[in-house]
């Protein structure tokens, strides 16, 4: 009997200093940070300039050491590194180390994660987990909830030096980490620049992390993960074979990326003022510009200004990139994925590429646009008097689109929304429940389980037994998974929303539903009683982010591990209903 093959393993380097020494200086560089430089005197900021280069340093020594060891396969072992060195290395170009080392140190402690997945010990604890998604995906956003809210504690992450409150760090943490944007205090002004990043990095890890959290495990554990799991899985990510899983997470690293970087290059020339008025130096015109496209890009909301985006009502460039990254970050990865596919639009032509495209992408496109343009212009005429007075013509164009693309789970806000009409602050909400769509950054319950209900009514109103969809049957279990997860939204909407009501009984009714609703869609668009929320109100709020959050998801996680189909059918009975 021969004996039993031995586990391939990743092969490793005799010498592996570079590696060593990049964890040396971080350790050192966050010790420092957080404990050590509470002013910003000469001595402290050469110290912390000196160490974020030895950061920067040993990580590029390592690169430059695999670039050897690797050649032409650099690409397929080390894909990660070189995504975070590109922003790193125009961070570093534009005279801030400090920012390059914060990315370098991220990408290191995500490698440090993903080998604590791979240690034996952990793996039986892993394993039990990988039985139970719903867990470890709620474990996972806390882990990132606690570590921020750590982060933004320290004395380096506010401008005073002493660092946030665990209320304000803890609602600032989950806002970001939950890409909604809601804030307590001024972004821009309260937090240093090392807090910028730590926000920067949550919303980042939030705004990804649950779609590459899923990919990777499907990646990793495939042969541990039950079938049901795998089933629930490929029916989420809209991916049948473990091929489809790597190419769907090369796909969604090399996509963020590369939009967040044009967007914060397109944003670059109008990020030339602070909040103050002053001009900016380079490297803060780096930072400003790519907070922004991140932030964008993930449906964050947040902005370094205290009006949000309100000054740049007029500015075409900035109107038509924040709507882009907010637009193609909401859309999900497999739509965007489908129409970078150039080959069917050059063979086909423009209608049979859109034909050749997958039912689920033009369900998504069609009602993303409908959403859009009817928003836009509901927007332009309700609030032609409120929040749009006093603008131009061109103003009111620019505002109504933006804030009807913002309105979807983004938060940013080009006008005053304390001016806000009843008939469009009613449309509104309705806007942020829909929220985005499936597989993308965005919240809400999505625009695909709106149009399936819309297809839905459809069939009732023509006395069809089945819903069809552009020549196409919707199986059943898709129309009640709709249902289902519209109904418990609702729920879980209606009783966090009431608690709220009970922490603040002496808010406004209307500004509180609009942040019940702004919350659990992850929106942030708010107008102004955040700040004027007690203690019991600002939790019930970083509960309905974190519900809002993972609720959809989840539900259609927990939806599609429900037990196998029963055998066996009751006799059929009739209920009056209407």
């Amino acid at each position: 009997m021969p004996p039993p093959e031995e586990p391939r393993r990743r092969p490793r380097h005799r010498s592996d200093w570079p590696r060593r020494a990049s964890q040396v200086a971080v350790v050192a560089l966050l010790v420092f940070e957080f404990t050590v430089r509470r002013t910003d005197s000469p001595w402290r900021e050469a110290i912390a300039v000196l160490l974020a280069g030895a950061v920067v340093a040993t990580f590029a020594g390592e690169l430059v050491r695999d670039t050897w060891a690797f050649r032409l396969r650099l690409w397929r072992h080390r894909w990660p590194d070189l995504l975070f060195a590109v922003p790193a290395t125009l961070s570093l170009g534009a005279g801030s180390p400090r920012g390059a080392a914060t990315l370098v140190a991220l990408r290191l402690l995500s490698r440090e994660l993903i080998d604590l997945v791979a240690w034996r010990p952990a793996r039986p604890v892993l394993q039990a987990l990988l039985q139970r998604p719903l867990p470890l995906l709620c474990l996972s956003f806390l882990l990132t909830i606690a570590v921020g809210t750590l982060g933004l504690m320290f004395p380096a992450a506010t401008r005073d030096g002493t660092g946030a409150p665990f209320l304000v760090a803890l609602f600032t943490a989950t806002s970001a980490s939950c890409v909604t944007g809601l804030a307590v205090v001024d972004t821009g002004s309260y937090f240093s620049s090392f807090g910028h990043w730590v926000i920067l990095g949550l919303i980042q890890v939030g705004g990804l992390g649950i779609m590459t959290l899923t990919t990777t495990l499907a990646l990793a554990f495939r042969s541990q993960l039950s079938a049901t799991t795998r089933g629930a899985m490929r029916e989420i990510l809209e991916e049948e074979t473990v091929q489809g899983f790597q190419k769907l997470l090369y796909s969604m690293s090399l996509i963020t990326v590369t939009l967040e970087v044009l967007g914060a290059l397109a944003l670059y020339p109008a990020m030339a003022l602070a909040p103050d008025g002053r001009a900016l130096a380079a490297s803060e015109r780096v930072f400003y510009a790519l907070f922004h496209a991140v932030s964008a890009f993930c449906n964050a909301g947040f902005g370094l200004y205290p009006d949000n985006l309100t000054r740049f009502v007029d500015h075409p460039s900035v109107n038509l990139t924040v709507i882009a990254l907010i637009t193609l970050g909401g859309l999900g990865f497999p739509v965007v994925t489908s129409l970078l596919d150039c080959g069917p639009w050059k063979e086909r032509g423009l209608r049979g590429a859109w034909r050749a495209l997958p039912v689920h992408s033009r369900v998504v496109l069609l009602t993303s646009a409908a959403l859009a343009v009817g928003g836009a212009l509901a927007w332009l005429v309700l609030e032609w008097n409120h929040s749009l007075a006093g603008l131009s013509l061109g103003q009111r164009l620019w505002a109504s689109l933006f804030q009807s693309v913002s309105l979807r789970t983004a938060g940013f806000n080009s006008v005053d929304l304390a001016k806000l009409g009843t008939p469009m602050l009613l449309l509104c909400l309705v806007l942020m429940f829909i929220g985005g769509s499936p597989g993308g950054t965005a919240g809400g319950v999505k625009t695909t389980t709106v149009a399936v209900l819309a297809f839905t009514f459809r069939a009732l109103l023509r006395n069809r037994s089945e819903v069809e969809v552009m020549g196409r049957s919707v199986p059943p279990a898709t129309v009640y998974r709709a249902c289902a997860v519209t109904l418990i939204s609702f729920g879980l909407l209606f009783g966090l929303a009431f608690l709220l009501f009970a922490a603040e009984p002496h808010l406004p009714f209307r500004d509180l539903l609009f942040e019940a609703v702004s919350a659990f869609g992850t929106v942030g668009l708010s107008t102004g009683v955040t700040p004027q929320l007690s203690a019991a109100g600002k939790l019930v709020v970083c509960a309905q982010m974190f519900v809002g959050r993972l609720g959809p998801f989840t539900l259609a996680l927990a939806l599609g591990l429900s037990k196998a189909r029963a055998s066996y059918s009751y006799p059929s009975t009739k209920i009056v209903v209407g």
